[in-house]
């Protein structure tokens, strides 16, 4: 009776945020089924009770995490994916599974109550996508984990009881789906995947192939490093052919998940890509500010300060102070005024 009214607790209890800007992948996650294979694939898990827990951490604005749900009121399972390279990653899952865990239950009685207080049992993914044009810069395996403790200083005195070993600890269960330039190349001309994503079939490996191939096709306009394919010739033909080798079939036979798909990967890997990448050649400046805009304004969605925008922008485009905030006062105005 004192477990059932627990996981009673955590069903009312959980927040869900429903304003949170839409993601192709927080679209394909978005259905309960696809939720529970996941589960499945993740923990050899079946359950018929899934119910989404995605948390919006205070010091994180209005950004919520990318995908957190609770699989039979057991395991907690919250997952991030990304297309750049962070070994921060586990810090930032610590904030949110903390604000998660927490809203759970009561609050005071989780600090000054008598009894023990029961929490789901958290499970961490991070989904990696992402292109490389060396071999050399993906990881020896698909599957690895990465841990707090390996961003702490190191003790200059180790005690023989192990009294100085750290004694919190996060652990991140890594799906690393990044391809080099030549292998995407592949997968689209001839649909070969790369051997090592072969024991991996799953919505992970589709989304992955989805994703790096968006961002493949946006960067073969305009730039010479990314052969265009044989087949096909625009984002939109490649969302077809994956339309016709039985991809997300339910997602892409809607227009606008299509629309919204495409748009959201010109967001944030493509203008921001051509305009750091534009700005380095003469004649291609227009893509650059439509890189800085977008870039501006998607902070601005999200809740982020004025000064840690300018901050972000300085270091993204290489630019002096007076510079970035010149452009943030000239795209923040303009978008305070439609």
């Amino acid at each position: 009776m004192r477990q059932k009214n627990v996981q009673q607790g955590i069903r009312q209890t959980m927040p869900i945020n429903r304003k949170a800007k839409d993601t192709f992948f927080k679209k394909v996650y978005e259905s309960e089924e696809r939720r529970r294979k996941l589960a499945a694939d993740l923990l050899g898990l079946k359950s018929e009770r899934v119910s989404a827990a995605n948390v919006r951490p205070v010091l994180f604005g209005n950004k919520e995490n990318d995908l957190a749900f609770l699989c039979g009121d057991v395991f907690y399972i919250m997952m991030e994916e990304q297309s750049s390279v962070s070994p921060n990653i586990p810090y930032r899952m610590l904030e949110y599974i903390v604000a998660g865990l927490r809203s759970t239950v009561d609050s005071e009685q989780l600090l000054y109550g008598r009894s023990r207080v029961y929490f789901p049992v958290p499970k961490l993914y991070l989904l990696q996508i992402g292109l490389e044009q060396q071999e050399n810069r993906l990881p020896q395996t698909l599957q690895y984990d990465i841990s707090l403790s390996e961003s702490y200083i190191p003790a200059a005195i180790r005690s023989k009881d192990g009294a100085r070993k750290p004694d919190l600890e996060v652990e991140v269960h890594v799906y690393d789906f990044r391809m080099t330039q030549c292998e995407m190349l592949e997968y689209i001309e001839q649909e070969k995947k790369p051997e090592r994503f072969l024991p991996y079939e799953s919505d992970m490996q589709d989304y992955a192939l989805t994703a790096n191939g968006i961002t493949y096709m946006q960067r073969t306009q305009g730039n010479e490093t990314y052969k265009k394919p044989r087949n096909i010739s625009s984002t939109a033909e490649f969302l077809e052919l994956m339309l016709k080798r039985g991809i997300f079939v339910d997602l892409l036979s809607d227009k606008e998940v299509c629309d919204m798909t495409m748009a959201q990967f010109s967001r944030d890997e493509i203008l921001i890509y051509q305009g750091r990448e534009a700005g380095r050649e003469e004649g291609r400046e227009a893509g650059r500010e439509e890189g800085i805009e977008a870039f501006i304004v998607d902070k601005l969605e999200d809740g982020i300060a004025e000064e840690t925008i300018i901050g972000k922008l300085r270091k993204r485009f290489a630019l002096d102070e007076k510079t970035a905030r010149k452009y943030y006062e000239t795209y923040a105005g303009t978008m305070h005024c439609k």
